[in-house]
Formats: structure tokens, sequence, C-alpha cells
């Protein structure tokens, strides 16, 4: 047990004396932007207008098949275990 309390009191133990470490990332990131090209549209994974009937069709086909699916597991179930006959 001494040697487990030595153990973890040396991981716990911080030298104070230094600052903490920071990522460094963030301080150069004006000079990586810098080197990139200037993009003049931006490719969004989904940018407006949308169709409204081609994402009214897509909401119904989701919510659709997400109800079917609870459905026939739920009744595979019921059946499985005799609840419905």
């Amino acid at each position: 047990t001494a040697i487990v309390r030595s153990a973890t009191h040396q991981v716990a133990k911080r030298n104070f004396a230094e600052a903490p470490r920071m990522h460094k990332a963030k301080d150069v990131w004006a000079e990586i932007k810098a080197t990139r090209p200037v993009d003049p549209h931006p490719h969004n994974v989904f940018h407006p207008p949308y169709n409204k009937v081609t994402a009214a069709v897509g909401v119904v086909v989701v919510v659709s098949t997400g109800y079917g699916a609870m459905y026939c597991g739920v009744r595979h179930q019921q059946y499985k275990q005799g609840y419905w006959k």
C-alpha cells in the first residue's frame, strides 16, 4: 500500500513552478488562414432555398420508416412472447 500511495502522490503532484501547458494551434490560426485561397462560395452541406415538396416527402419517408421499423419490432416481440395471438 505504501508503493501505491507513493505512486499516486507522485502522479497527483504538479510542479507549480511552471505555467500550465496551453494548446498552441489557436495562436497560429491567423497565419494558417492567411495561406489558404479565398473561397468565393462556401460549400455548406445544406444551403437554401429548399424544395418544399422534396423536404416534405423526405420527412414523411423518414418518419414512416422509423414508425414501421418500431411497429414491426414490437409486433414481433408481442407474438414471440405470447401476448398477441
